[in-house]
């Protein structure tokens, strides 16, 4: 089974984590199974004038998995914003007990901005 949602243009200057909107699913409950949960976000960029780039994480519940995707520029102050294609995987075991909310999360690094103007998709296989 593949359960997917897909977002548009959004950005956050936020540097902590936050909810990317519209990208949240709901996995089944399941004894002994273990979803892959993807994160793709194809064009990411972010502006800034101290080496400005973006975190992209996973939340299972309330907790922010250990694994996340980040980048940054290489030049202080970018003379022009280039694309960051960014993909997180993470396995996520099934609850026994019920469902399970997962949320893509993201965040700005060092003040940054962090934009997406194409779409991003979050997609469990199970």
């Amino acid at each position: 089974m593949i359960i997917t949602v897909q977002c548009g243009s959004q950005t956050t200057n936020s540097g902590s984590w936050t909810a990317m909107t519209g990208l949240k699913l709901t996995l089944p409950q399941g004894v002994g199974e273990t979803a892959l949960v993807i994160l793709n976000v194809p064009n990411p960029y972010p502006t800034g004038n101290d080496f400005p780039g973006g975190n992209f994480g996973i939340q299972v519940g309330s907790t922010v998995q250990s694994a996340f995707a980040s980048f940054t520029y290489n030049e202080q102050v970018p003379p022009s914003t280039g694309r960051i294609p960014t993909t997180l995987t993470v396995a996520v075991p099934l609850s026994s007990s019920g469902m399970t909310a997962v949320t893509a999360v993201w965040s700005g690094v060092r003040d940054s901005t962090v934009h997406i103007d194409s779409p991003a998709v979050l997609s469990a296989v199970i």
